[in-house]
């Protein structure tokens, strides 16, 4: 408790300092103790970022992962901005109806099988990532050596992972017959217990000695054809996209943020576009006309997300038009600024933020900025664990069948139906702002709730000037097509403001917390302290 008390106030006290040389928020200390340490050797944020995701990996294992993909956003010191697409792909076997029975009805197996798992891409995701930006200071066995000493020499488990642990030590068991290392070993963890993870310190051994040539055409790919995950082929196929950032200006602002198969940044777009010229009345905080127009913007920018994006190479609808003033200006016309505006009649169920991707900011002392979300989609993914690391269940992000509902209560059309090697939508919104000399590199995980989260953060820095930690910490809402529904954080809001949006027709529910932010400035840091769950969000300043 006395550790707990003093990491509170070390967030607090750091939250208000001017950042000095590099800066990283990330969702681990351990993750962070890594990443300066990358500093001291020479090293730039892009590696950085490589060891902080490999450490996530070891210390974070239902999000930071091997067996997951992500997105990346970059900006460089010389002005060049980039995105990186290392986001899971479907089986070159996969089908469109794969998940469906003979009624219809969707199956659970795009959830816990192993048909769940799309071929990872975190591993070659870092790689292209050290390749192209790192600073060769600090080479590649440099970078993972510390991860693979953690995962041998184990670290010291909190509160928050045993709770996480034990509540799932039942699915461990039934997905892992053979067994899961030290997830099946002992089910009933205790905080400060040694977790020692050998096999997955073996895995990352083989990465660091031969690349990624030894997860993609090496043992791990034999290992997961043997265990009936992937082909060869599937594994040797896989490759990452370098893409063109979405870019936008808001209010003097350039935001740099990622395209599809990410539908994070068409969205923001669209939010920043709209609260500034159809959304008269946003122009407060927590006002009802605000929340109001908060939320039927959400209802038709979700509408959009669902019927129109997916995988680049099979949409039907470039993201220009989707951006276009005109066609903007006709969508968001549709509000009636009394009224709570229906969705359409499609079966609809509650949604359940996911708390298990993981994001890490990164700023080093030359300007070097890196955003990275990466996931496994559910918390542990499938629960399923091949050679020291849990498999993704990404697939269910793809639309099982027309209307209805992924665990996250997102709804998807043809644009993100299943096809061989296609990579699935997301809603992971990496995101860096630049204005001048300054940086904010920012992003959370929290499924159908990071587009929001992200625009609300943006926004209060941005228009209402709050410092990049107010903004953070500012209570959240979330509004989505599906289901009708404003989501609220508990606490901080006024009742005469609930009840006028009852009036005008919507539904209200309550929710513990909505994403777990981190943000990093050459001016400002802000680490999600009081959603993190323990002390496990830090931002540090050398």
């Amino acid at each position: 408790m006395k550790k707990f008390v003093f990491y509170i106030f070390l967030f607090q006290l750091l939250g208000n300092i001017r950042a000095q040389n590099a800066t990283v928020a990330a969702a681990h200390p351990i993750a962070v103790d890594v990443v300066e340490k990358v500093f001291r050797e020479g090293g730039n944020a892009y590696d950085a970022a490589v060891a902080a995701h490999f450490a996530l990996s070891v210390v974070l294992p239902r999000a930071g992962n091997i067996g997951g993909g992500g997105f990346a956003v970059i900006h460089t010191s010389k002005g060049e901005a980039a995105t990186l697409d290392f986001r899971e792909i479907a089986p070159l076997s996969a089908k469109k109806d794969m998940f469906i029975k003979k009624n219809d009805d969707q199956t659970v197996s795009s959830l816990t099988s192993k048909s769940a798992s799309g071929v990872p891409g975190s591993v070659k995701g870092m790689w292209n990532l050290y390749l192209r930006y790192g600073s060769r200071k600090v080479s590649w066995s440099d970078l993972l050596t510390p991860s693979i000493l953690l995962a041998d020499t184990g670290f010291f488990i909190t509160e928050k992972l045993s709770q996480e642990l034990n509540s799932n030590s039942s699915n461990f068991t039934m997905q892992n017959p053979l067994g899961c290392g030290p997830f099946c070993e002992n089910t009933s963890w205790k905080p400060g217990t040694r977790i020692v993870q050998n096999v997955l310190a073996r895995t990352l051994e083989g990465i660091r000695d031969f690349g990624p040539n030894y997860f993609y055409s090496g043992p791990i790919a034999f290992e997961f054809k043997k265990q009936g995950y992937f082909s060869l082929a599937d594994m040797a196929s896989y490759r990452v996209h370098w893409r063109e950032p979405l870019m936008g200006n808001y209010l003097g602002w350039e935001v740099i943020t990622m395209p599809p198969p990410s539908s994070g940044g068409l969205a923001l777009l669209q939010f920043l576009w709209g609260a500034e010229r159809k959304a008269n009345t946003m122009q407060d905080i927590q006002g009802a006309k605000s929340y109001h127009d908060f939320t039927e913007l959400a209802r038709i920018i979700y509408e959009d997300r669902a019927r129109y994006l997916g995988d680049p190479d099979y949409m039907t609808f470039a993201t220009d038009e989707l951006l276009d003033s005109n066609y903007l200006n006709d969508r968001f016309s549709l509000i009636n600024p009394e009224k709570a505006g229906e969705s359409p009649d499609l079966i609809a169920t509650k949604s359940k933020e996911s708390m298990e991707t993981t994001h890490f900011s990164i700023l080093d002392k030359e300007g070097n900025a890196v955003s990275i979300t990466t996931t496994l989609n559910a918390s542990y993914g499938s629960k399923r664990w091949v050679s020291g690391f849990f498999m993704n269940n990404e697939m269910d992000d793809f639309s099982i069948s027309p209307g209805v509902p992924n665990q996250f209560g997102l709804i998807g059309f043809e644009a993100n139906a299943i096809a061989p090697g296609k990579r699935m939508l997301s809603s992971m919104t990496p995101t860096i702002l630049v204005k001048g000399d300054e940086k904010v590199v920012l992003g959370t995980p929290g499924g159908s709730t990071i587009i929001t989260n992200v625009f609300q953060v943006i926004r209060r820095f941005v228009k209402f000037k709050e410092p990049l930690q107010q903004a953070v910490n500012a209570k959240k809402i979330h509004a989505q097509a599906w289901p009708n529904m404003i989501f609220l954080e508990e606490g901080s809001y006024d009742k005469k403001v609930l009840r006028k949006l009852k009036r005008k027709g919507h539904k209200i529910e309550f929710k513990t917390q909505i994403g777990r932010f981190q943000a990093v400035s050459n001016t400002e840091s802000a680490a999600d302290i009081f959603r993190t769950g323990d002390s496990t969000g830090r931002v540090i300043h050398y």
